[in-house]
């Protein structure tokens, strides 16, 4: 039998839960509004809630998070463009005060700067892109695909590349190749006499291995350089040009297409950088 006194008493119970869901909403709201107008690293409070609402928060707090690390990096980068801007300044500024002698060496140093700065801008662009749902994934050879990138660059070290053909890999083919270029610019600029592409294939995953006979990189350091514009202090290099973002995109790129990459040592006492990606036929 339906007891209709237990109706109000269900009511009051839901209006008070309902009061207080909205109330705790509502603290929440204010607590964004007042981040979002003058505490930009804050975070809302986490309090003893319903699940639902935790969850929320938690949601919340990670795209504050991932805000944050976006506004740091624009500053970061507005910093790094800074820098080759003021050294071209400086150097026009010199040469103009010295009419009779701008020479090479003042083009030099300004193209330097350029080259920097173009650098930062590609980099910047292919970051955008590689958000972009408007992609088109396509099944490729990894070894054909290898073969023909290293044909086409002209490098001042020649690259030995040893692969096996039939390594199928559903990928986005611009940004493998960015992927491949950005392991092989970073060789180039550390290796001594030696750079060396390997592919292969290994249970589910295609293996591709970019090694170099240079310094090498502390294992203390491994995880760091693919951090966002990190550039590690060492002996001098064949190319300073880089920007520091080449390896953060390899990360994200590589991770976009459901894989993995790391640093190990190579063969020949440098850095050997290894992607793994699944291989079309596992997908």
């Amino acid at each position: 039998m339906w007891n209709w006194l237990s109706v109000p008493a269900a009511l009051v119970v839901g209006t008070v839960v309902i009061r207080r869901l909205l109330h705790r909403l509502g603290v929440i709201s204010g607590d964004l509004a007042e981040i979002n107008v003058g505490n930009e690293y804050g975070q809302i409070a986490r309090r003893r809630d319903p699940t639902q609402v935790d969850q929320l928060v938690g949601n919340i707090n990670v795209s504050l998070e991932m805000l944050d690390r976006e506004r740091r990096f624009a500053s970061t980068i507005a910093h790094e463009i800074r820098s080759p801007l003021a050294g071209i300044r400086v150097t026009v500024e010199e040469a103009l005060a010295q009419p009779g002698e701008p020479g090479r060496r003042v083009l030099h140093e300004v193209l330097r700067g350029v080259d920097r700065l173009e650098a930062l801008a590609n980099n910047l662009l292919l970051i955008a892109r590689s958000r972009s749902s408007q992609v088109r994934w396509e099944r490729l050879d990894l070894c054909e695909l290898v073969r023909q990138e290293v044909a086409d660059r002209s490098d001042p070290i020649p690259v030995q590349v040893e692969c096996v053909p039939g390594v199928p890999v559903e990928v986005i083919r611009s940004q493998l190749c960015e992927i491949l270029t950005n392991l092989l610019d970073n060789a180039q600029r550390h290796a001594r006499h030696h750079v060396q592409v390997e592919v292969g294939r290994e249970g589910g995953v295609a293996r591709l291995a970019v090694s170099d006979d240079g310094p090498g990189i502390p294992e203390e350091e491994r995880e760091r350089i693919f951090e966002r514009l990190v550039r590690l202090k060492g002996p001098p290099t064949q190319d300073d040009s880089g920007s520091g973002l080449g390896l953060a995109i390899t990360r994200e790129l590589v991770r976009g297409h459901r894989g993995v990459v790391w640093v190990e040592d190579s063969g020949s006492g440098g850095a050997c950088f290894v992607v793994e990606l699944p291989l079309a036929d596992s997908l």
